[in-house]
């Protein structure tokens, strides 16, 4: 059964260039994005609550990088201990 599984999802952009090379050097064929956290909802859902008291920007993006199934092994090999390991994020 052909589909994609998520590999990798982080939010340090330099840490995902680094999953994207060695998925190239292992010739695996993978499909990466960016996307945003989504708000929580409610009112106010636009004002994010970690941004108070702090001047540094507080990182939304999370960076994504998705396999064929039937690569998923062999790239969670290539990536293990190269990169951080696959995270899910939500909000807060």
């Amino acid at each position: 059964m052909l589909g994609r599984r998520l590999v990798y999802s982080s939010k340090d952009r330099q840490d995902w260039e680094k999953a994207k090379g060695i998925l190239d050097e292992g010739r695996i064929s993978f499909h990466a994005w960016v996307s945003e956290e989504a708000p929580v909802g409610g009112c106010g859902s636009k004002i994010d609550i970690r941004a108070f008291g702090t001047r540094k920007p507080v990182p939304k993006e999370i960076y994504k990088i998705e396999v064929e199934k039937a690569d998923q092994v062999r790239a969670g090999e290539l990536l293990k201990g190269q990169v951080q390991p696959p995270r899910s994020y939500g909000a807060g």
